[in-house]
């Protein structure tokens, strides 16, 4: 039997000597089922050359920011799996709304994660709630935090009340839906602070 976590590594090592492009905008992380979805308000990065460094910092954070709820940190978002759905996910966001990722340039985006989990919640009907929070630094943002609490039935979630779902795949699509939101509002900042206007849509 392969082992599981070698075979995982070496799908991510063929992740890594390809670009994002075409591979993660539309897909999933290669071994995790989360899906990587497109950000609702296309933004103009215009090029920006990033060095992007992401890191895990959530040690024994029990909590995010803008949520009352404790983190299960029992999900299978814990460890590599989850980091590494973050860290790509924040380069397939950035390259989709225009910025080039490029090791080789002085200006890096410092990117920590602080929290990622989903939290069941109710009885009889059950709610799910997807959990994120990182901080951001570089092209003009002053270390400023990013945090999302979805649930499922909000405007931009990827669920209704009334979806038909398992309750892993809801807890994994909701959890991408509030990554895609908090890293939006990140996108956004980037596109404000570095002076770039997107194009107004022709009505």
């Amino acid at each position: 039997m392969i082992n599981k976590f070698k075979f995982f590594g070496f799908l991510l090592s063929l992740l890594l000597m390809s670009s994002c492009t075409n591979y993660l905008y539309y897909g999933y992380l290669p071994g995790g089922d989360y899906q990587f979805y497109e950000p609702l308000i296309k933004r103009n990065l215009n090029g920006l050359k990033i060095h992007l460094n992401v890191v895990d910092g959530r040690n024994d954070i029990k909590s995010i920011s803008c949520s009352g709820y404790v983190l299960d940190r029992t999900t299978e978002l814990e460890g590599d799996l989850g980091f590494q759905f973050f860290k790509y996910y924040c380069r397939a966001m950035l390259e989709y709304n225009g910025a080039v990722y490029d090791e080789n340039s002085q200006d890096t985006l410092s990117i920590t994660l602080r929290g990622l989990s989903a939290i069941y919640s109710g009885f009889g009907y059950i709610k799910i709630y997807g959990l994120i929070e990182f901080e951001a630094n570089g092209f003009g943002i002053n270390t400023k935090k990013y945090c999302s609490e979805m649930v499922d039935g909000d405007d931009d979630a990827p669920l209704k009340w009334y979806s038909i779902t398992t309750r892993k795949d809801a807890l994994r699509k909701i959890v991408s839906g509030s990554t895609r939101r908090a890293l939006e509002d990140m996108v956004y900042d980037l596109e404000k602070s570095n002076n770039i206007q997107t194009p107004e849509k022709s009505k």
